[in-house]
């Protein structure tokens, strides 16, 4: 018994001492199953990490943009989006629009829009934060129609067609006018979209800690790989005794055949850790490329507009209410739109010698001209028109500043395929907001003539008043002044506040023109020479050195009567083109309208009145009576 049990501890010594050897650090199974564990689990989360990392340009993305749709049910003709609608969420607005028939749609400054609507019904829509959505709501008005909207100076850009789809950013003080042709109710279907951000800010960390916990994990499998090597320790011998000797052929081909296992074993270990090196590369630059390629993929601060805007500048915080200027009557843009519609309607109306279609686009002055040109024309197609805006490029813009009505443009158009064709000036006039901008005032350059400097289209000017006595002669004064100089010459109590050089009208019809036709005309007849101010009010424009641009006009006239009983007056030419009359023995009666540009200098100045530009033309003919 006692035997028995001393070899059964034998036994289990020898087990120890096997174990000792086979692990010789003391590890054991267990602790080396953990390493592999922990390696395999921290790999699961790099790859949970990465994937949702992914998922976050995948699956969860968030939308790229969000739409708003409302539809009006009322009869109005016109919906008016304004711009805090528009601008519900930040970023450029989509706008679909669909109706009945074609849709028209437009965008102009809000106050202009309210201004062309004025006291019609109308529908408005707004966004309601609540509902989180576009509402409408109908204001009922004194007519139920407007204007066809259609080629309106006041619009920046006018859209038509069936369905209509376009894009703009709409400043704060930018509205949104739908309808149709001004009678038929407004378009009834409508939607904004606006786009969002799909900024994912937690790609980036998340795809970055998955590429840590990817290391770590590599870290751990080899370090587990490692320790597992280490602690394989000597296999166990049988018995104690040497093993037996096995013959010579049997131990060559053993060794043969041990040596080619540990070397295919060896080659495959090789090559399954060459692809891995070669794999993990691949995993880690593909992943660092997502989390790095783009900032929406990481958290962000506060940016800088946001810090700037946060604390208000002393200049800011200091301005007054009073002190922000109007704003300019019309952009550059719709200058240069503007007058390309006038010179069409200029082009047919010359061709077609119609006063009814040049008086949509020309007044005052200008249209008086036009008018007489096309009579005299009807019976003398070969008589000249009078200046006309030539095809070209429009050089100088200057609005008035305001918000209201009537208001005033001046503008310098230079023809671009002839150098001979003088640059004109022109005065453009808008009486109220439903009317077009007309031609007031049209005058040719003088060759030599100098704009003095003015503000940029963008600001634009003030108009003066036409008493205002901050100029060296009132504007309403001008006029007057000037036809004293053209009757008399150095001898007119006003010569001296305008300067004579580089003023080629004097000599055309000045004192010494009207002089000699009075030496030419025989015993029998005589001539008398008058001149009052055009009924047009003179328009003037504040420039930079506080002097002003002055468009004022004229009307000379010249009659001519017979001296003797029985003499008569014959006619020729325009006057007799004009006014039906061969030869008269009452006389004849020509009155030529003389529109004018002036630089006037401010009051105290040293400088002169200067004369830019001028057009002259006959506006009537008659017998006397």
């Amino acid at each position: 018994m006692l035997a028995r049990r001393l070899s059964e501890s034998s036994a289990t010594l020898k087990g120890l001492k096997f174990a000792a050897a086979r692990y010789p650090d003391g590890g054991t199974k267990g602790e080396n199953l953990v390493r592999f564990v922990l390696a395999v689990i921290t790999l699961v989360i790099a790859a949970l990490l990465v994937l949702l990392g992914l998922a976050q340009r995948t699956v969860f993305a968030p939308p790229d943009s969000v739409t708003s749709s409302v539809t009006t049910t009322s009869s109005a003709p016109v919906t008016i989006i304004p711009a805090s609608a528009l601008k519900a969420y930040p970023g450029r607005e989509s706008i679909h629009i669909e109706g009945d028939g074609t849709s028209f749609a437009a965008y102009a400054k809000t106050a202009d829009i309210t201004a062309w609507v004025g006291d019609s019904a109308h529908n408005t829509v707004s966004y309601d934060t609540s509902l989180k959505k576009l509402v409408s709501k109908t204001v009922e008005g004194t007519s139920g129609s407007v204007p066809d909207p259609r080629d309106s100076d006041l619009w920046y850009t006018e859209f038509s067609g069936q369905a209509l789809n376009f894009s703009l950013d709409a400043p704060d003080d930018i509205s949104l006018i739908v309808a149709t042709d001004g009678t038929k109710p407004a378009p009834s279907n409508l939607s904004v979209s606006w786009p969002l951000s799909t900024a994912t800010p937690l790609v980036g960390p998340l795809v970055t800690a998955g590429l840590l916990v990817f290391l770590i994990g590599i870290g751990l499998f080899v370090w587990a790989i490692v320790h597992h090597r280490r602690t394989r320790g000597p296999r166990r011998s049988s018995g104690g005794g040497r093993r037996p000797k096995l013959p010579r052929a049997e131990r060559q081909g053993s060794v043969r055949s041990s040596r080619r296992a540990a070397l295919g074993a060896s080659a495959g270990k090789g090559s399954r850790g060459r692809r891995m090196v070669a794999v993990v590369p691949i995993v880690l630059v593909g992943a660092l490329g997502l989390a790095g390629c783009s900032s929406d993929y990481w958290p962000q601060g506060p940016s800088d507009s946001t810090a700037a805007t946060a604390t208000p500048t002393p200049s800011a915080s200091a301005e007054a209410p009073g002190d922000a200027l109007q704003p300019p009557a019309v952009t550059v843009a719709q200058a240069k739109r503007i007058i390309e519609r006038i010179v069409s309607v200029q082009t047919r109306a010359d061709k077609a010698g119609s006063t009814d279609l040049a008086s949509t686009r020309f007044t005052g002055p200008a249209l008086e001209q036009r008018t007489a040109s096309y009579a005299i024309r009807k019976n003398d197609d070969s008589a000249a028109l009078p200046v006309s805006i030539p095809t070209g490029s429009v050089t100088l813009t200057l609005p008035q500043q305001t918000d209201s009505w009537p208001r005033t443009v001046f503008a310098l158009v230079k023809d671009n395929d002839s150098t001979k064709v003088a640059p004109v000036g022109v005065m453009l006039t808008q009486e109220s907001a439903r009317d077009a901008f007309k031609v007031d005032y049209l005058v040719g350059l003088e060759a030599g003539a100098e704009i003095p400097k003015v503000a940029p289209a963008t600001t634009g000017a003030a108009r003066l008043a036409p008493d205002v006595k901050l100029l060296a002669m009132e504007p309403d004064k001008i006029a007057a002044a000037y036809a004293d100089v053209l009757k008399d010459g150095k001898e007119s109590a006003s010569a001296a506040a305008f300067q004579t050089s580089g003023d080629t009208l004097r000599p055309k019809i000045g004192k010494s023109y009207k002089d000699k036709k009075a030496a030419a005309l025989p015993a029998t007849a005589k001539i008398a020479y008058s001149s009052s101010v055009n009924d047009e009010p003179s328009i003037a424009f504040a420039t930079n050195d506080a002097g002003a641009i002055v468009s004022v006009a004229i009307n000379e006239t010249e009659t001519v009567t017979p001296t003797k009983k029985g003499a008569e007056v014959n006619t020729e030419g325009e006057v007799k083109s004009l006014s039906g009359v061969d030869k008269s023995t009452k006389g004849i009666e020509a009155t030529y309208g003389v529109e004018l540009l002036f630089s006037v200098p401010p009051v105290g100045s040293d400088d002169k009145i200067v004369l830019l530009g001028f057009s002259q033309a006959l506006i009537s003919a008659k017998e006397v009576s």
